[in-house]
């Protein structure tokens, strides 16, 4: 079982500022050591990746102290999988373990980027696992937004408009992403 469940106490819905800094931080990377002595793991047949210590202590800071344990670090174990289609993925029927996020038509701040993420969460003092689904066409143009974008460009509104390029056809290959990013930037 891939769950690491919390020995600080406290359930994991709670905010973080009912949390020792410290204690969380050195907690958060333990579950990521032991992420990483997880054999099965390298033997699935999906991608997935463990987020860095350093990238952890900078949702700890963005995010502290009115935001939950659970939601900030919904994604220490991430998976990537390719669908045709995210409907059934919305049809899919919810437990008390599950939750899913549909960004399949944007986010409440669209940055550009689509899919849905599935969250697996044992129990509540258990750290969630994050499933990343994207139709193929979706993952393309969120590729290139993690690229040449993300933490680079602070404007949200840059992300959206080459999204609107990209679904009218404008932007078909890289050359003409990297290219749509000059000509958003400078006003064109």
């Amino acid at each position: 079982m891939l769950s690491f469940q919390s020995n600080l106490g406290i359930s994991l819905k709670k905010n973080l500022h009912y949390f020792d800094q410290s204690q969380l931080l050195e907690e958060l990377d333990e579950v990521r050591r032991w992420y990483l002595m997880q054999p099965q793991l390298s033997d699935l047949p999906i991608d997935y990746r463990i987020k860095s210590q350093q990238s952890i202590e900078l949702k700890f800071s963005r995010y502290y102290p009115d935001h939950q344990v659970r939601k900030v670090f919904n994604d220490i174990l991430g998976f990537r999988s390719l669908v045709d289609s995210y409907k059934p993925l919305l049809d899919f029927s919810l437990s008390d373990s599950i939750r899913i996020a549909d960004m399949s038509l944007g986010k409440a701040h669209d940055d550009g980027y689509r899919g849905v993420h599935v969250y697996y969460q044992r129990s509540g003092f258990c750290y969630p696992i994050e499933i990343q689904y994207n139709t193929f066409y979706d993952r393309q143009f969120n590729n290139w937004l993690h690229k040449y974008t993300y933490k680079r460009v602070l404007d949200v509104r840059v992300g959206a408009r080459l999204r609107l390029l990209y679904e009218r056809g404008k932007i078909r290959n890289e050359e003409q992403f990297v290219r749509s990013i000059r000509d958003v930037l400078s006003g064109c």
